[in-house]
């Protein structure tokens, strides 16, 4: 399989997921700043889980840029990914429905958790498939952003036990790490 194909699927479907979250976002009960005011915490869970979605496309589209071989394993690697970030209008409408309850807030990070160990996976099925891509083993091969991402992610759920709110909050803090996408992978696409 080319690897313009699984990048075309995924570049559709984290659209969808996007969608689906704005869908589950209900209107306020009047139209009036007032009313726009009373789901304010709807709209900045909406916003946060809009761009962590945002900052995982990303980050896949430059994953992505040096591979070359996709084999069997990529596949259902990039699936499990794609069905955790499936979750997250879901998780997002379990905190929105009570924003003081700490199943909802340690719900979003434990999805987050998931998501991070799936990406891992990824990475680790994309350097497996392209051993003969050196650059792309040499950016990929060990990634201690991901495992910092994963300790952070168990910090925040532990954290949220005493200051439930935080786990969504968290989460996004924790997410910013990824706003600027994989350097190294970077500096080598521009030398090829």
């Amino acid at each position: 399989m080319k690897k313009n194909r699984l990048e075309a699927f995924t570049d559709a479907i984290i659209p969808i997921i996007m969608t689906v979250l704005v869908l589950e976002l209900g209107a306020p009960k009047s139209y009036s700043w007032q009313g726009l005011w009373r789901i304010r915490e709807e709209l900045m869970s909406y916003a946060i889980s809009f761009f962590l979605l945002e900052i995982v496309w990303g980050n896949h589209h430059h994953m992505f840029l040096l591979v070359k071989t996709i084999d069997g394993f990529v596949i259902w690697s990039n699936t499990l990914l794609l069905f955790f970030l499936s979750f997250v209008p879901f998780a997002t409408a379990i905190v929105d429905a009570d924003h003081q309850n700490l199943f909802g807030s340690q719900l979003y990070t434990l999805l987050f958790i998931a998501i991070n160990l799936s990406w891992n996976l990824l990475r680790v099925s994309l350097v497996r498939a392209n051993r003969t891509v050196p650059v792309l083993v040499a950016a990929l091969k060990r990634d201690p952003k991901s495992i910092y991402t994963l300790v952070a992610f168990v910090l925040v759920f532990l954290v949220s036990f005493y200051w439930h709110e935080f786990g969504m909050i968290g989460t996004f803090i924790v997410m910013l790490l990824w706003v600027m996408p994989y350097r190294k992978i970077e500096r080598a696409a521009k030398r090829i």
